[in-house]
């Protein structure tokens, strides 16, 4: 799954859950974006190439989501 992926899928759990899911990639440096989901926050790597499994391991606990919620 690469990070447009990633935040699409947030996209529709956050409506599911009535959850605020912000994504700025102005805070982010280069190719990086910050993703808000509710109180919580991460650094996602905006590439073409998929997302290494532990990077979206990291990224979903830093939000804390479940990934089979996704």
């Amino acid at each position: 799954m690469n990070a447009n992926d990633l935040i699409r899928r947030l996209r529709r759990l956050a409506r599911r859950t009535g959850v605020v899911l912000t994504v700025d990639r102005s805070k982010g440096k280069g190719s990086h974006a910050m993703v808000t989901f509710g109180d919580r926050r991460a650094t996602v790597p905006v590439h073409s190439a998929d997302l290494p499994r532990g990077t979206l391991r990291a990224i979903l606990i830093q939000l804390g989501v479940d990934e089979a919620a996704l």
